[in-house]
């Protein structure tokens, strides 16, 4: 009789075994599918395509000021 039981849980154990090896590699697609995107996101011309898609425009030199900060209190 214990033999037969543990002959049941040994196969359950393997069962398990290989789900969580399947998970386990969805998972690292997944990561890797993640990944490329951030990197593919990072390239400036991306970062541009997605800007003028969005409405936005190239900025220029009246778009910013410049400050000057003198004997700040910050060390």
């Amino acid at each position: 009789m214990f033999y037969v039981w543990q002959n049941i849980e040994v196969v359950k154990i393997g069962i398990e075994c290989r789900d969580l090896g399947e998970k386990e590699r969805r998972l690292l697609d997944e990561r890797d599918r993640l990944r490329y995107l951030i990197e593919r996101y990072r390239r400036m011309e991306i970062v541009e395509a997605h800007a003028r898609m969005n409405g936005l425009r190239p900025i220029r030199p009246g778009d910013f000021a410049v400050m000057a900060v003198k004997d700040t209190d910050v060390e």
